[in-house]
């Protein structure tokens, strides 16, 4: 199970390697991977370590993710539902008491797809169960052992599960979003493109989505370092770039990124949110001052901030 330790642990050595890079004029000597950035650079737009506030200031927001987190699990215990055969294939399901026919926000945890755990985002739930919606919080195997195919089965399955299943835990078929950050924003993105029909389920099964700093384009995780455990084949980049297939999406979608985060984070939100546009899809585009990579999934906390009220309102809650 990954915790802010395994997280912290993990910027802790970023940094170390940072230190240990040559000078900058040595670096502006290698040659450039993608867009105008080296290989290092690339990895900083991807990774975020020069774009995160420092350590102290980093664990406290790890930590208050997972402390909240235990205490909405404690004050809402989850129904945890097996969605497939795998230990990893189960979601959270957080319902207010009585649940019938109500609205569902799915939502998918990001961590590079290698990162992470559904318990760590239990404390998203609180908007959606205070205002009488359900919220399903989902799990799956992490790359590696997953591959990127596989992890999108997953996400797919348990997309599915919910759907066939929404009686059962008092949710609405009818009335089903996805939701994710980070690389769980690009696992949304990938839902809001799947043609359905094709899966033999309603071709609008989805009836809207939110996705904070998510990854839509697959090709320069491809170049960096991730690629290492990613191993993306071109047939992956291809299948699993959602940014390609914004035709598809049939419904409303609002898409956010933070202020403080990388350009290249920046600049992914933007150019997805202009393709949803061409398409008429687009509910709202934002960019969220002074917020950094991680301290996005907050704003799915509380209900006093413009994205949560527009993911509300579009869900017909407010």
């Amino acid at each position: 199970m990954t915790t802010p330790d395994n997280l912290r642990r993990k910027f802790l050595i970023a940094g170390s390697a940072l230190a240990a890079m040559p000078t900058f004029g040595l670096m502006a000597q290698e040659r450039k991977v993608f867009m105008d950035w080296t290989y290092g650079q690339l990895n900083d737009q991807l990774d975020q370590g020069p774009y995160l506030p420092p350590a102290p200031e980093l664990n406290k927001i790890l930590d208050t993710l997972s402390e909240n987190g235990a205490k909405v699990r404690a004050k809402y215990p989850p129904k945890t539902i097996s969605y497939g055969s795998s230990a990893n294939e189960k979601l959270d399901v957080f319902a207010p008491a009585n649940a019938k026919d109500l609205p569902v926000m799915i939502f998918i945890h990001g961590g590079e797809w290698s990162m992470g755990t559904k318990e760590l985002y239990s404390s998203l739930a609180i908007p959606f169960i205070q205002s009488n919606a359900i919220c399903v919080v989902i799990g799956f195997d992490n790359i590696p052992p997953n591959t990127m195919a596989g992890l999108v089965g997953q996400v797919r399955s348990a997309v599915t599960w919910v759907f066939k299943n929404a009686k059962q835990i008092g949710a609405d078929p009818n009335n089903i979003y996805v939701s994710g950050h980070s690389s769980g924003g690009h696992l949304a993105s990938m839902m809001l493109v799947t043609e359905w029909k094709k899966q033999g389920l309603p071709a609008n099964l989805i009836k809207g989505g939110v996705i904070l700093s998510g990854w839509t384009n697959l090709y320069p995780d491809s170049l960096s370092v991730r690629q290492k455990y990613l191993k993306l084949t071109a047939k992956d980049i291809k299948e699993y770039t959602p940014v390609d297939y914004a035709q598809n999406i049939t419904c409303p979608v609002i898409v956010a990124c933070g202020g403080s985060e990388s350009p290249y984070m920046q600049l992914q939100s933007q150019i997805w949110a202009k393709k949803i546009k061409s398409h008429g899809r687009l509910a709202g585009a934002y960019k969220v001052a002074n917020y950094n990579h991680y301290q996005m999934p907050s704003l799915f906390t509380n209900k006093d901030n413009e994205i949560i009220k527009a993911t509300l309102a579009m869900m017909d809650l407010v």
